[in-house]
């Protein structure tokens, strides 16, 4: 048996899905958009982030590659 963990991260808007088996189980979004301080942001979405991972006990965790952009 084996549990993925995929996360697709960004500053405000996480979204994860779980998959035990290869089959998709359980999938949402942590979103933190109405946290104004970007700081404050980053602190309660690792928080969230690690309950998430210490429910989910996965075996493996997968994260999207990050897509950095810049408005001109």
């Amino acid at each position: 048996m084996s549990k993925i963990l995929s996360l697709d991260t960004s500053t405000k808007v996480t979204g994860y899905a779980v998959y035990n088996d290869g089959k998709l189980i359980r999938y949402s979004s942590i979103d933190k958009s109405d946290v104004k301080d970007s700081n404050e942001r980053l602190k309660v979405m690792v928080s969230e982030l690690t309950v998430l991972i210490e429910r989910e006990a996965p075996d493996v965790v997968v994260i999207e590659e990050t897509v950095v952009t810049r408005n001109p």
